[in-house]
């Protein structure tokens, strides 16, 4: 099994209309990787469940304070990108990750997918990793972030 390289971006403010943009862009042929979403998406009382993403996505616009992780797998099987991770931080920003197949976080595809978003989103923080989920919350992502591979250009 192929091990991911994950790169995370660390957007302000929660915008559905901003997810679609970059699915279209970046994923235009997905697949959401879970069939329902409970809220809340973990603990022991669902309150409601939404039986689709458009509905979810709407849902977390208006409540800013909940805290969600949604993926979407890229079916174009010949695209760089792999799996696409959103979360929703429980400080009403939003983290979008990127995931690809390897095994270096510096690789050349890792840095051409790394910048490229970049440039798209322009988020405050982004980082480089292998694996791992993006964290709950904007303070925790920053420090996240402080501990992961951070590419910078030199001139």
């Amino acid at each position: 099994m192929p091990q991911y390289i994950d790169s995370y971006y660390l957007v302000n403010k929660r915008d559905s209309g901003l997810v679609y943009k970059f699915l279209d862009e970046f994923l235009p042929q997905n697949k959401e990787l879970s069939e329902d979403y409970p809220i809340p998406q973990y603990g022991n009382k669902v309150e409601g469940t939404f039986d689709n993403v458009k509905d979810l996505l709407t849902y977390l616009d208006q409540n800013p304070g909940v805290d969600y992780i949604i993926y979407w797998q890229n079916l174009a099987e010949t695209s760089e990108l792999k799996q696409f991770t959103l979360r929703y931080t429980d400080d009403r920003k939003m983290i979008f990750g990127a995931s690809i197949y390897g095994n270096k976080v510096d690789s050349r595809e890792s840095l051409l997918m790394y910048y490229r978003i970049k440039r798209y989103l322009n988020p405050d923080y982004a980082c480089i990793t292998g694996e791992e989920p993006p964290p709950g919350n904007s303070e925790e992502f920053i420090r996240f972030c402080e501990n992961r591979y951070v590419p910078v250009i030199s001139v």
